[in-house]
């Protein structure tokens, strides 16, 4: 007969057993037993992890009232298990588990708390248990929070948490920011029927993220097609000469109604706008040869101005040169002293009265 000699430490414990059998659970000190199988645990684990334990449940309740304690969940519960205040495991619902005693549990109902408690998220989260989802709302964002699709409340910026088995919990992110949208490339058939494209502009801001998150599929969307019937409505009324010469924008009335759709959305819409007119390339070469014959015509009239002004200075001087015998002679002397400019010696015979006479003959 061979007996052995088992030594166990103080924070260990020891499952002894032989032929698959329970014998006993050996606390610290030496044990002699006779061919045993020897499973050790450590008591500094809080979590009693064999698959002794279910056995031990069933077969041997003083053992477990003696070391032990039994943390059993319902289908909609939590159980959070601390050892001297400190937070070592989580229990998942429909569950039951062994915990080396001190250990202390706390049982939550999913249902009536879906929510961690703050002070317990960074114990839970070190834990590193699966039972507890995370969510984010960032810097001037909102976070409109939904159980199982229908909506719980609002979120502020933080860090929130809460049991996965309560229910889905979704987070849906609001920028609560001004904005601007841009709508580009709207193709717009004018009152003339000429095609035209253009580029619309809206500034926004969110101002009840509940609203804009569960009004519409997409609060954007919405703008997004408000945006284009207004612009339809504007310029469809418009020929393109008065797109053009007007410098058009939306109608007051399409703005408006815009404003007031969107309110009921959550959404404050300040200015909207048209950004750019963009014409197709045949009619922008049409309106250049028409600006280019405006501004010919324009400067073919000023010439004509011109040359009306000097032919009327002309006629106007020579009526006052055949009134006035003096003003001719000055006409002459200063036609005299244009052609002596450009020449180096002048000798002069007979006067000027001779000069002018032999250069009027010449």
């Amino acid at each position: 007969m061979s007996w052995f000699r088992i030594s166990i430490g103080d924070a260990e414990r020891a499952v002894l057993s032989r032929g698959g059998r329970f014998l006993s659970l050996a606390g610290p000190g030496t044990h002699y037993r006779f061919f045993p199988s020897v499973e050790t645990h450590s008591t500094l684990i809080a979590e009693f992890r064999s698959p002794w334990a279910e056995i031990l449940l069933r077969t041997r309740p003083d053992i477990v009232a003696e070391h032990f304690v039994v943390v059993e969940t319902a289908e909609r519960q939590i159980a959070l298990v601390t050892v001297n205040q400190r937070l070592e495991s989580v229990v998942g619902p429909g569950q039951r588990k062994l915990f080396w005693k001190p250990a202390v549990a706390e049982i939550f109902n999913v249902d009536e708390a879906p929510e961690v408690p703050s002070a317990l998220v960074d114990a839970v989260e070190r834990v590193g248990a699966r039972e507890m989802k995370l969510l984010q709302v960032p810097a001037a964002m909102a976070g409109v929070l939904f159980s199982d699709g229908r909506f719980v409340r609002v979120l502020d910026p933080g860090r929130y948490a809460f049991w996965t088995a309560a229910a889905v919990m979704t987070l849906t992110l609001v920028d609560l920011r001004r904005q601007m949208i841009e709508v580009p490339g709207q193709e717009i058939l004018t009152r003339d029927k000429v095609s035209i494209r253009v580029n619309i502009l809206a500034e926004y801001r969110v101002t009840d993220p509940a609203l804009a998150a569960t009004g519409a599929k997409s609060y954007i969307e919405t703008l997004h097609r408000l945006l284009q019937l207004a612009v339809r409505s504007t310029l469809g009324k418009r020929s393109l000469d008065e797109v053009l010469a007007d410098k058009v924008d939306v109608e007051p009335a399409a703005a408006e109604t815009i404003r007031r759709e969107m309110l009921a959305l959550g959404v404050e819409v300040a200015t909207v706008a048209l950004k750019d007119i963009i014409l197709p390339g045949e009619i922008r070469n049409i309106l250049n040869q028409v600006v280019a014959a405006e501004k010919q015509a324009q400067a073919n009239l000023i010439r004509r101005r011109e040359e009306t002004a000097a032919t009327r200075s002309l006629l106007n001087t020579a009526k006052l040169m055949e009134d006035n015998p003096t003003l001719i002679r000055l006409k002459e002397l200063e036609t005299l002293e244009r052609l002596t400019e450009k020449v180096g010696t002048v000798n002069v015979h007979g006067g000027f009265d001779g000069l002018l006479s032999k250069l009027l003959l010449r």
